[in-house]
């Protein structure tokens, strides 16, 4: 069970660096023959359709739904397959291919109802079978959202055509929720194209397949990929919702990143919408263009400047909130991320974030105190405080100037340094080679403050990019897998709450400010409802859900 939560964690990994036992069917519910779905990786995508969105981001992509996790592959999945439930703009979870749902008085086994009249791509009609075939499958290969399930669920069983069974080991409050990540798959279909590989009977379960083709049911198909460069998806007609005649005939991804090129294309109606990396000063720049509007669409992410707590002189936990007190909180939100607003561990978007958290403020004096405190107060600059960010985000640059102004006057020692993202990577994997401090901006899968917490601060996740903190604290590993244990909703956020605090006193973190999606797009072209939202699910990539846009 451990090496498979550490294959997942690994797959995020390569993943993030990308954005810089089976239940068979009986004869009785045989489909028709595999309809071949293969695409053209070598098409190139079409630049002149009057209702089409193009949008640019960091390539290559993970295409494999039991792959793929980074923001990009997250916004494909989202539109190319189904899910059991699906998260509204506003982070509630409702019905979707499942109709309704049970669980058993122990909490051990949850039954779904699934819907008769949904259909693949391919035309195949989508049962419970493909439902259990997608969680094993999952399961077994043990990389991307899979860290959700592994160390939960047992298997899954369809026994009916609508009727899908699955089967813990222990109680997890939350599982229902965790499902908007759980992609449904075309079991025949991914069998029909499997090679020899690792799994058994099951060959490579059809990775191989699958890295440039989709076994889908939702809203868009796959016309044509090219991994490291584009990616093209068209309105699937026979889609079982309703389509608004002014929806997206489709969209593209390219990989395009340098600066003046997005402004240029995006001021030619070339480019719909950014992706969420653009500097504030090419935000500014693009908002001048016009009918162009810039997003603040808060879907969970918090800057954070994670202290890494098993290497001097970030050790010391007078040391690490000495630092919490000499960040420029103010400057951060009104001139760094303008518009942006202060938060503890967990952003406000999730259930179950703590309002009333203790926030550091910016102060010297206390910073002063807790150095005194410290057991390198005789000695402050004995140690140099080395500070890594994202050389793909300049901005960071900008927070971490803030800390090292400040720590100068007090005789801490504070380097920054632009790092490629898979060198971080590499970075995160010892005690050793993780910096004194990594600026990272963590969210996570589902809308409780407990999908974060268990990603960002059990120690399970340490010697990744999920974690430069090297937490490992067994009360606070207790307290989160109490917590996911929890049937009962309002037990359970309370206890969130109760770990908020804990955390603000271990002090692992320096919780900057929330960070917002800000994506320029072409608002004079269509309506973009998570864009116009006031509050939006805390789902990486959900906010790119394109059913719902509406061309003017």
């Amino acid at each position: 069970m451990k090496k498979r939560i550490l294959m997942s964690l690994m797959c995020i990994l390569l993943s993030l660096l990308m954005v810089l036992g089976s239940c068979g069917k009986s004869e009785e519910t045989e489909k028709e023959p595999v309809t071949d779905t293969t695409v053209d990786a070598d098409a190139t995508p079409e630049t002149s359709k009057e209702k089409w969105l193009y949008l640019n981001a960091s390539l290559p992509l993970n295409y494999d739904p039991a792959v793929g996790a980074s923001s990009v592959d997250s916004s494909i999945m989202i539109n190319v397959y189904d899910n059991l439930v699906f998260t509204e703009i506003d982070g509630t979870v409702i019905p979707h291919v499942a109709t309704e749902w049970t669980e058993s008085e122990d909490g051990l086994s949850y039954t779904f109802k699934i819907r008769d009249d949904i259909k693949f791509h391919n035309g195949d009609p989508l049962d419970a079978y493909d439902v259990a075939f997608s969680m094993n499958r999952a399961l077994e290969i043990g990389q991307g959202f899979s860290y959700l399930w592994v160390n939960y669920v047992d298997r899954a069983e369809a026994t009916d055509p609508t009727t899908v069974v699955f089967y813990l080991n222990k109680t997890y409050g939350v599982f229902v929720s965790t499902l908007t990540r759980l992609s449904i798959l075309n079991e025949e279909l991914v069998m029909a194209n499997k090679v020899d590989g690792p799994y058994g009977e099951f060959g490579d379960y059809g990775m191989n397949w699958l890295s440039t083709n989709d076994a889908g049911s939702g809203p868009y198909k796959t016309e044509s990929i090219n991994i490291a460069e584009n990616v093209t998806c068209s309105k699937f007609d026979d889609y079982w919702m309703e389509w608004d005649e002014n929806a997206p005939d489709g969209f593209t991804f390219q990989a395009v990143n340098e600066t003046a090129t997005v402004r240029t294309m995006l001021g030619n109606k070339e480019l719909s919408i950014t992706d969420e990396w653009q500097t504030q000063d090419s935000l500014n720049a693009m908002a001048e263009i016009d009918g162009v509007e810039v997003t603040n669409i808060y879907s969970g992410a918090v800057a954070t400047f994670e202290m890494n707590t098993k290497k001097a002189p970030t050790d010391c936990i007078h040391f690490r909130k000495c630092l919490a007190y000499l960040f420029d909180y103010d400057t951060a939100i009104n001139y760094v991320y303008p518009g942006t607003k202060r938060t503890g561990p967990i952003s406000a978007s999730y259930e179950g974030s703590d309002p009333d958290v203790f926030l550091y403020p910016f102060d010297k004096a206390k910073a002063k105190e807790e150095l005194e405190q410290s057991k390198y107060a005789d000695n402050p600059g004995e140690h140099t405080v080395e500070i890594h960010y994202s050389a793909d985000v300049p901005d960071e640059e900008k927070l971490a100037l803030l800390l090292q102004e400040a720590a100068a006057e007090l005789g801490i020692n504070v380097t920054i340094t632009a790092t490629p993202w898979s060198t971080m990577i590499a970075n995160a994997a010892t005690i050793e080679s993780t910096p004194s401090i990594s600026v990272m901006y963590p969210s996570d899968s589902y809308s409780e403050a407990g999908s974060v917490l268990n990603l960002r601060y059990h120690s399970a996740t340490t010697g990744s990019a999920l974690q430069f903190e090297w937490l490992q604290d067994e009360a606070i590993d207790t307290e989160i897998e109490a917590a996911l244990g929890e049937q009962d909703k309002d037990k359970r956020l309370s206890m969130y709450k109760d770990i908020q605090s804990n955390l603000v006193e271990a002090c692992p973190s320096i919780w900057v400010l929330e960070w917002p999606e800000q994506r320029a797009y072409r608002a004079d072209l269509f309506t973009w409802p998570e864009a116009e939202a006031e509050k939006n699910a805390p789902i990486m990539g959900r906010c790119l859900y394109f059913r719902t846009i509406k061309f003017k």
